[in-house]
């Protein structure tokens, strides 16, 4: 057990010093999930946060903000607001897409009605229907 904590914190020091990137600390750890190492630097963070080499110089593969709870839970919140505002979005195109296509509708019918009506051809490229 203090083997695999020693491991950790060893690990997220020379992420955090930026000797390793975050995916080759990924790899060499055999860690799937990005928010595995993340967890790893928060608690070398909270356990160590005087020592010099813990200073915050994250390479590009990891920034400040994946590291802060509040910065996951902010973008929680805005993806959800974000898909609430799509799905009012898809709500309204669907509205206008029922009178749209019930206006294409009447015109056909209106069209239909004055062609017969009035034997005219209004739209000449269209093929008519043999009764």
């Amino acid at each position: 057990m203090k083997d695999r904590r020693a491991f950790m914190l060893q690990v997220a020091r020379e992420v955090l010093t930026g000797r390793i990137s975050v995916q080759e600390a990924m790899q060499r750890s055999h860690v799937k999930d990005k928010r595995t190492i993340v967890s790893w630097l928060k608690r070398a963070m909270k356990e160590h946060p005087a020592e010099q080499e813990l200073d915050l110089t994250l390479d590009t593969d990891c920034c400040a903000a994946d590291i802060s709870s509040k910065s996951t839970e902010e973008k929680i919140t805005k993806l959800e607001s974000e898909l609430a505002g799509a799905k009012q979005r898809n709500v309204e195109m669907l509205h206008f897409q029922k009178i749209l296509t019930n206006k294409i509708n009447d015109l056909e019918v209106l069209i239909q009605h004055a062609e017969e009506t009035y034997q005219i051809d209004i739209l000449p490229g269209k093929q008519k229907k043999v009764k």
